[in-house]
């Protein structure tokens, strides 16, 4: 894999020459900069009623957008209206060139910008601590099928058998008005690491989303993405 891994590397010097969206592989380091386009990251809603006939309500967008005032460059935009008061806001992506059928662990450290202050009050729940960042993994695409995720991953503050919590979105220096965004970085802790083995192609899924106790409007650019594998 890690002949793989330098292949791919020197693949990516050359993309970057040319303005292809790549991914920056370093050993087991892969990372993803948002200003430089999506990398093959998808974005999904979950845990809410996808047929609903009045759906413009939940005000769901997303894409790569130049980054709010006060910010240079480009990010991945997510936004949607709480209205089911559950509503899950996620990026996926599928990895692959791994061992097959083999055990990994996952770090993540995940920089985004977020308009929401520390102790802020808001409907059903703070617009901040109520809106909790989850990372996880599957063997098949994460998506909506029903109403839910098609992946075990926890309802808001809870873990899931194939998701952890790694924080929120209440970030120092934000005011309450969510007139201000801020930076925020979050790098998983021993205790949200994630395990997981490769299917028999050596591939895996992961995704990184906000689980709303919040029933507002939650807006946030993902600035990067540096996921850490490590196999055994």
């Amino acid at each position: 894999m890690k002949q793989l891994l330098r292949t791919t590397s020197l693949a990516c010097c050359l993309a970057l020459m040319t303005g292809c969206e790549i991914d920056d592989l370093s050993g087991d380091n892969y990372h993803y900069d948002f200003n430089l386009g999506s990398h093959g990251w998808q974005v999904g809603y979950s845990d809410y009623p996808a047929d609903y006939e009045n759906i413009e309500i939940y005000q769901l967008q997303h894409g790569i957008r130049p980054l709010p005032q006060g910010f240079s460059g480009q990010g991945l935009m997510i936004s949607g209206h709480n209205r089911s008061d559950d509503l899950f806001m996620f990026m996926k992506r599928k990895i692959s060139g791994l061992q097959p059928s083999s055990r990994y662990t996952a770090k993540l450290k995940l920089n985004l910008l977020s308009n929401a202050g520390v102790g802020c009050m808001g409907i059903g729940g703070s617009p901040g601590e109520s809106v909790y960042l989850k990372f996880g993994y599957a063997d098949i695409e994460p998506k909506q099928v029903g109403y839910y995720l098609n992946v075990p991953k926890g309802n808001q503050a809870e873990n899931g058998s194939q998701a952890k919590v790694i924080g929120n979105l209440a970030t120092e220096g934000a005011n309450c008005e969510a007139t201000l965004y801020k930076d925020k970085t979050i790098e998983t802790s021993s205790v949200q690491t994630l395990n997981f083995t490769s299917d028999a192609n050596g591939t895996i899924w992961l995704f990184i989303g906000t689980d709303s106790g919040f029933e507002g409007l939650t807006t946030l650019y993902y600035r990067s993405v540096e996921i850490q594998l490590k196999a055994g």
